[in-house]
């Protein structure tokens, strides 16, 4: 563990080590313009801040904006009209973000008093979202809300709106007739020229067994949604033009840029080569559908692709190898040497035979090598450690994490802890009490750990610890205690300061080097802080100071002495803040840092006066 000695100690704290689709966007296109025009224009005052949190969540922080939004969103019961505006923009982020629960969630706590328009826009995109998560029956009822109670002060785009969400929701069910019906009164009251309208009728035609009526709708939309649709009511209509539209299908993949597209000309191409009689081809743009997101409404009853597909295309595709190579299921080395003679030359058929081997090996170390393989290999292909977790955490066959095989389940939990998905590590990791092979046990243990403190299981968590720190056997060297130090940082962070100190406490006690104590007894401090233990927290942090060097002013003791003042100013110690301002406005030159001392000092003087005053 290194001391990090920051410069700006008068306002960063010293932490060592521990500072570490397309057709979607179609149909929710209309709904995002309504949800500007409904909220009102944003007051000039605010304009700016919020643009620059919109700008935060284009930049990929959407988490970050939105949390600025908690603490400088006005209370509506204050002032509902600026509350409105900061709301519209927050539900933008979340459904640009494609964080739909909580725009759900979000919408479901709307205040009494917002106004008529507000209140359609809200409804207006809840299902919205509701359709984008499958929830077509709760989207319809909410359109009926809206139809039933807000029709007459609606504008003619909003009616229009709300009668396509009533298709979509029955196109998602996949009750073709009762959509049909709803698209022939949307056209009679809005006419069918528009893309919206055209998209949604094409699909209700391949619901309903009309596909070549949907090619001649789709004859000369040129976009990407219009070109798929096309050619899936294409392949439907002409099974014997199969290898035509998969070659176009693989084109239109590789030239796509947008995922969820590109995902489903993939899915467009598997099942053209599955008609025309191509496994291996099949195979392979199934691993390429897998790996890229879905357009969920595009290809919903027309190009899903799942897990279980790709598992039961390369097992049955493997068991077609094997009968004509004349190999036996059990006999592990029929499969197991000719897969890995194929890993370079044709690793798709390696693939296959692993399959294979990791679902009937005959015992459970062929299956594990299988499966180890099989992974290995997948990660190698584009997008392809996505591809890996759907293909084992998707699947039906392994609903329970109990049945998948052991070396898939440690290095998926490696991966959800690396992307800090704590939830899915902690399915994964239940039940487990040992760690990989070759994993060392402490890491394990401080694994489990953390994902306990961070799914509210703090209790079991820190018990992990105690039992760690306690260990007879157990050696402590500068990396271990670091590893350690870092899941006790997770308790500070989740506010558990109390377990803390208990567990900085036992750490000081093990033989750590000077500048770890200084840190130790820093880290301390923050938690006494926390607790309002001023005076406490002071004399911590003055010691983390002073340890090595009573007369000590290296910029760890500077930003330890700095803190201290701080306390010792909460404690309602002037005198002796004051005294410690100056000795560090004697040690430094810098303008800004000395700036900032003179008016800690200035306004120490000002409460102690104030206290005089008082007395």
């Amino acid at each position: 563990m290194q001391a990090v000695a920051h410069s700006d100690w008068c306002t960063v704290r010293p932490r060592g080590s521990r500072w570490r689709g397309g057709f979607a966007r179609l149909i929710s296109a209309c709904l995002l313009f309504l949800v500007t025009l409904w909220a009102g224009p944003v007051r000039a005052l605010d304009a700016g801040g919020l643009r620059d949190l919109a700008q935060l969540a284009r930049l990929g922080a959407p988490q970050l904006a939105l949390r600025r939004m908690d603490a400088e969103q006005p209370a509506p019961d204050e002032n509902l009209v600026d509350w409105m505006a900061w709301e519209q923009e927050r539900l933008q982020i979340l459904h640009n973000q494609g964080m739909h629960r909580e725009l759900v969630e979000r919408l479901a706590r709307l205040p009494d008093a917002v106004d008529e328009r507000f209140v359609r826009m809200a409804l207006s995109l809840k299902a919205d979202t509701l359709l984008q998560l499958g929830e077509a029956d709760r989207a319809r009822a909410t359109v009926r809300e809206l139809l039933w109670f807000h029709t007459a002060a609606a504008e003619p785009l909003e009616l229009e709106t709300w009668r396509r969400l009533v298709v979509r929701s029955y196109v998602l069910e996949e009750r073709g007739d009762d959509a049909g019906l709803a698209l022939l009164r949307y056209r009679q009251d809005f006419g069918g020229n528009s893309a919206e309208w055209r998209l949604l009728n094409a699909r209700v035609m391949l619901q309903t067994g009309r596909a070549q009526a949907a090619v001649s709708l789709l004859e000369n939309d040129a976009s990407p949604e219009g070109r798929l649709l096309r050619m899936v009511a294409e392949l439907a209509a002409f099974p014997e033009r199969a290898a035509r539209i998969e070659s176009a299908a693989v084109k239109l993949a590789e030239e796509s840029k947008l995922p969820g597209i590109q995902g489903a000309y993939w899915a467009l191409a598997a099942q053209a080569a599955g008609r025309a009689n191509k496994p291996f081809n099949q195979v392979r743009y199934l691993e390429h559908a897998l790996s890229l997101p879905t357009e969920r409404e595009l290809t919903h009853a027309l190009l899903e692709v799942d897990a279980d597909d790709l598992w039961e295309s390369y097992i049955e595709l493997g068991k077609h190898v094997g009968n004509q190579e004349q190999r036996l299921i059990g006999s592990d080395e029929d499969w197991y040497f000719p897969a890995t003679e194929a890993l370079q030359k044709d690793p798709l058929r390696a693939r296959v035979l692993f399959s294979v081997l990791g679902e009937f090996g005959s015992s459970e170390e062929s299956r594990s090598v299988a499966h180890g393989y099989l992974a290995g290999m997948l990660d190698e292909l584009p997008n392809g450690k996505a591809l890996v977790r759907r293909l084992y955490l998707n699947s039906a066959r392994y609903s329970d994490a109990d049945d998948l095989p052991l070396v898939i389940r440690y290095r998926l939990i490696d991966e959800a802890l690396q992307a800090g998905e704590l939830q899915t590590a902690s399915r994964l990791m239940e039940g487990l009490s040992a760690p990989a092979s070759g994993t060392d046990v402490f890491e394990w243990e401080l694994r489990r750990a953390r994902v306990s403190i961070y799914t509210g299981q703090v209790d079991t968590g820190v018990r992990m610890l105690e039992k760690l720190v306690s260990a007879q056997d157990q050696q402590w060297d500068d990396q271990r205690i670091d590893r350690f130090l870092q899941v006790v940082f997770d308790l500070q962070t989740v506010q558990q300061h109390q377990q803390a100190l208990l567990l900085f406490s036992a750490v000081l006690e093990k033989p750590v080097t000077m500048q770890q104590r200084r840190e130790l007894l820093f880290w301390t401090a923050d938690s006494l802080q926390a607790l309002e233990k001023y005076d406490e927290a002071a004399y911590l942090y003055l010691k983390s100071a002073t340890l090595q060097d009573p007369m000590a002013m290296d910029p760890w003791a500077q930003t330890a002495r700095y803190h201290a003042a701080k306390m010792l100013a909460e404690a309602g110690l002037v005198d002796d803040a004051r005294q410690i301002y100056s000795s560090l406005l004697r040690a430094t030159r810098d303008a800004s840092r000395r700036a900032v001392l003179e008016n800690e000092i200035q306004r120490l003087h000002l409460v102690k006066a104030s206290r005089r005053k008082g007395e």
